[in-house]
């Protein structure tokens, strides 16, 4: 009889425990989860899933698919084809094409139908169509979205982003193309849209929380009544994209002059880009946090009736805004009257991101001042002076 050692008696419970480490639990999982965490995967490698085992062969043809082209824009055109016939049917998560991948193909507008027609895409979620801009800087007409096959995701999508097309306008669609009762987030660039058009895209979203315009024609005025957005971006450039040779032409683009935030109880964000004079009426925001970047040339700010006019030092602006905890103001002159303004405007200002100018005015009313100043309620706790090279001592 041999002897068991102790070593011996061990044996056993080391193998178990290697082959224990050895066991593929992922694999293990029920074929909804692997394929909600497949679809999450970027286009290649959700692909290449197909190739650990014979568990996961079916997995990646059977998941939503997510075929993210501006992610990788070197997929070529006939892999997008295979991919999507490769999926018999939907759901789709997220299709998002760059017009580059097109290859500026003759049939470019057809490919692209095709696709959005494809049964993989059946209950897209997520939508990101972006046509090149710089062809709108030689005069050429943007390139129209693909209404019809759009259509088909109204119902359905939650993101939906379009760059450099012209949207068609809602007499077209009989108002079909302009209702999104699940969209959360919507992102219009370069776009040419008119203002009923967008009005009426906007009321037909009556989720949506967040809204991106920028330098988008044909739509001069922007009007937000809306009971759930929670962030708006606003900017008009400067008219780069669509024009590069002569103010004559850019005098003929209809881009965004007037912003009016008619009714929003919901909105906490506004960011207005550098760009073109802007008119800013907000009548009713009641839970709005973040306001900026207001540019002191360019942007006439107005809170009910009281208004902060283009070239002022906020010594015109006498409404109070107690919601607004972060601000950000670009080219201000700094002196003790808008120090002070601010203080009064934003009484519950708690950041500040300031770009001054280089012109340094004497405070001539600091005395005035300084006993004021010890009597408000001062919270703000932050001031961010962005640090330019061409700075002078004395312009902090």
């Amino acid at each position: 009889m041999g002897v068991v050692t102790r070593a011996k008696k061990m044996m056993p419970l080391q193998l178990d425990e290697e082959e224990e480490v050895l066991v593929d639990r992922i694999s293990l999982l029920p074929d909804g989860v692997l394929e909600d965490i497949v679809s999450l995967l970027p286009t290649r490698d959700a692909a290449r899933t197909q190739l650990l085992s014979s568990r996961w062969r079916h997995i990646w043809r059977s998941a939503p698919l997510n075929l993210d082209v501006d992610g990788d824009p070197t997929i070529p055109v006939s892999d997008i084809s295979r991919i999507l016939s490769t999926h018999q049917h939907g759901p789709g998560r997220r299709f998002s094409i760059n017009y580059s991948c097109l290859g500026y193909y003759d049939d470019e507008e057809e490919t692209l139908d095709g696709w959005l027609r494809s049964p993989a895409l059946d209950g897209l979620r997520e939508l990101e169509i972006l046509f090149d801009d710089s062809h709108l800087r030689w005069g050429s007409p943007p390139r129209p979205l693909p209404a019809a096959s759009v259509l088909r995701f109204s119902s359905t999508l939650v993101v939906a982003s379009f760059n450099a097309c012209a949207f068609p306008d809602a007499t077209t669609t009989g108002g079909l193309l302009h209702y999104w009762p699940l969209l959360k987030q919507l992102t219009l660039s370069y776009v040419t849209v008119s203002e009923s058009s967008l009005h009426a895209l906007l009321a037909g979203c009556p989720a949506l929380e967040s809204l991106l315009l920028q330098e988008n024609n044909g739509c001069p005025r922007v009007r937000i009544v809306s009971p759930s957005l929670r962030s708006i971006g606003v900017g008009t450039g400067f008219g780069a994209a669509f024009f590069t040779w002569g103010d004559d032409e850019l005098e003929e683009l209809r881009l965004v002059q007037q912003l009016v935030i008619e009714d929003a109880p919901c909105l906490e964000k506004l960011v207005v880009f550098e760009g073109l004079e802007m008119d800013i009426s907000v009548v009713s925001a009641p839970r709005l946090k973040v306001l900026g970047e207001l540019v002191r040339v360019c942007h006439m700010l107005q809170f009910c009736t009281a208004a902060l006019h283009q070239g002022s030092t906020f010594e015109r602006l006498t409404a109070v805004v107690p919601s607004v905890k972060v601000l950000a103001l670009s080219y201000v002159k700094p002196c003790s009257d808008t120090a002070v303004n601010l203080i009064k405007c934003f009484p519950h200002l708690e950041k500040l991101y300031i770009k001054i100018t280089h012109v340094v005015q004497k405070n001539e009313s600091y005395d005035e001042y300084q006993q004021l100043t010890g009597t408000l309620d001062i919270r703000l706790r932050n001031i961010v002076l962005p640090y330019r090279e061409d700075s002078k001592p004395g312009c902090h």
